[in-house]
């Protein structure tokens, strides 16, 4: 599964609190809100009540003697006008027996008022209530009609349906939620700067980059052989490795267990750089690296070098540790120094002058080789051909035989001719050859094969003693396998490499990195392989060398058309 990055983390987490946030508020005030629409309204609706059951033409028509229940009647008209200025959904006017003289629809005036919420008034009580009628379910708001006398002759009920409540909440609603939508916007681009700037703060890099870096750099810096120390841009040491802690002890003391501020001056000074400064510490000579650290690119601080301050820091550490320790939080900024035991470098110089020694006895072996030389010129003069035949066979023994050997798996003569005049070749030239079968090499059972062997072979191994030419290690291998119809060639040499670019265009025609004029040779190499369905491969590191890998397929020839082939 593919992980997530910090910057998508972080807004998806900041994202979705803000939202869930902002969603239960906005169900809460939702909420909140049709509870007070719904109290606003029946408050309205009763006051209503209130005001109507006090008007003197209701009051007459109740006390009527009959009383008139008719669709057509003034006050049926006056009441209907009334109730469409004031945005009511019904306004009833009802005598004591609970029969309507008004209503919005003309059939129903002169039946009995539904909901059964109606006693309290016709009672004397005036109040709020909501119940299901003609109209459906609604706020309903009652008050009383009195006569002069005070007695209860009838009773008004005002209302509005839940359906005008819902229409009256949404309006409301919308409101509210284009509201709650701008703040989720403004939280989601909030939460989208906080993932870019914490991003920023770390570089780009994600949290478990950094966590395998920081586990990496503790492995490297604890197999460190030369002390590492860093110090802040206070001039607090922020860290330490186990061989600077030895390196800094005396000799033959304990590692350091903490680093005085006094030592901290003498190794990073003014935090100026300094590379193989000389330095005596504790009866230790050591020679000093010192570079600055740059604080990170910031607005009004990019590029600015923070320097340590001279003497500053104190004692600071707590015994040695596994891996490199880190004391103090880095602020940003300051210098690193490198140590190493002098003592060491002199050791290295000594071996220098041991392989120079080596290159003496090399040269006394060339100078005993000619001598063997002048010993077969003085027996051939002498004519004494017993000895010589005998001396011939002595070098044999120590020379010829081995090579022919190394060859011996290859049946093809050809192959091995060229093979043996190779091994000549990189004598001359001063280079270590190693010819490697893994399994015996039979003839192929077409000659061009072997033709298009000894021009494959040829290219590369010239390409391979051109590379270490002029190294200090000049060893080419050449490994040959059969396996399954295929031949695997293997050209390895200890040359300078490649870097990846080079890699890329070393096979394309008329690029080399010998100068103008060269690279046909592997052009043409891989123009033989890719028509023979075969594959070709190169392996390099600058400073270690290259190897080429070579897969080509491989008829062996019938066994009676080797039988007599030596």
């Amino acid at each position: 599964m593919k992980r997530l990055r910090l910057s998508a983390q972080i807004f998806i987490l900041v994202a979705s609190m803000i939202v869930l946030t902002l969603g239960v508020a906005f169900l809460l005030f939702d909420y909140q809100l049709k509870e007070n629409l719904e109290r606003a309204q029946g408050e309205r609706v009763m006051g209503l009540a209130a005001v109507l059951a006090d008007r003197s033409d209701i009051r007459r028509a109740l006390e009527a003697t009959p009383i008139v229940h008719d669709a057509g009647s003034a006050l049926r008209r006056h009441i209907e006008v009334l109730r469409e200025r004031l945005g009511v959904d019904f306004i009833t006017v009802m005598d004591r027996d609970h029969l309507r003289l008004t209503h919005p629809d003309p059939n129903e005036v002169g039946r009995h008022f539904r909901g059964g919420d109606e006693r309290p008034a016709l009672a004397g009580e005036s109040y709020v209530s909501r119940s299901e009628g003609t109209l459906g379910v609604s706020i309903r708001g009652f008050a009383p009609v009195r006569a002069a006398d005070g007695q209860v002759i009838g009773a008004v009920a005002t209302g509005v349906t839940l359906s005008r409540v819902g229409l009256l909440l949404a309006e409301k609603r919308q409101v509210v939620l284009l509201g709650t939508l701008l703040l989720m916007l403004v939280g989601g681009l909030g939460a989208w700067w906080l993932a870019r700037y914490i991003k920023r703060i770390l570089l780009g890099f994600e949290p478990h980059q950094i966590s395998q870096w920081v586990q990496e750099r503790q492995a490297l810096l604890a197999s460190l052989h030369e002390g590492v120390l860093a110090i802040d841009a206070g001039g607090e040491l922020s860290l330490i490795n186990p061989a600077a802690r030895e390196l800094l002890a005396p000799m033959g003391a304990a590692p350091a267990t903490g680093v005085p501020a006094a030592t901290l001056a003498q190794l990073f000074g003014d935090g100026t750089p300094a590379l193989n400064q000389r330095l005596t510490l504790n009866g230790r000579a050591l020679i000093v690296n010192r570079v600055q650290i740059r604080a990170p690119a910031r607005p009004r601080r990019r590029g600015r070098v923070v320097a340590a301050e001279s003497g500053a820091g104190s004692v600071v550490g707590s015994g040695a540790e596994s891996g490199a320790e880190r004391v103090n939080e880095t602020r940003g900024g300051g210098s690193v120094v490198t140590l190493r035991d002098r003592s060491e470098v002199n050791r290295l110089a000594e071996e220098l002058t041991g392989v120079s020694r080596y290159a003496q006895a090399l040269r006394a072996s060339t100078h005993e080789f000619k001598n063997r030389l002048h010993v077969i010129l003085g027996l051939v003069q002498l004519r004494d051909l017993g000895r010589l035949e005998r001396y011939l066979h002595e070098l044999d023994d120590t020379l010829i035989a081995p090579a022919a050997a190394r060859v011996s798996g290859v049946k093809d003569p050809v192959l091995a001719g060229f093979l043996l005049a190779k091994g000549s070749e990189a004598r001359e030239r001063r280079i270590e050859l190693e010819v490697e079968l893994e399994s015996d090499i039979p003839a192929a059972a077409e000659e061009e094969v072997c033709h298009l062997l000894v021009t494959i072979i040829g290219n590369l191994l010239e390409n391979a003693f051109e590379a270490v030419a002029g190294r200090d290690e000049r060893q080419v291998t050449l490994t040959l396998g059969l396996d399954a119809g295929a031949l695997s060639l293997h050209v390895a040499d200890s040359g300078c490499g490649m870097d990846a670019a080079q890699r890329g265009a070393v096979l394309e025609q008329g690029v080399s990195t010998k100068g103008e004029g060269r690279g046909y040779g592997l052009a043409m190499v891989r123009a033989h392989i890719d028509s023979r369905g075969g594959h070709l491969a190169i392996y390099s590191t600058p400073g270690r060398g290259t190897l080429v890998e070579v897969t080509l397929p491989y008829a062996v020839a019938p066994s009676w058309i080797t039988d007599g082939v030596t």
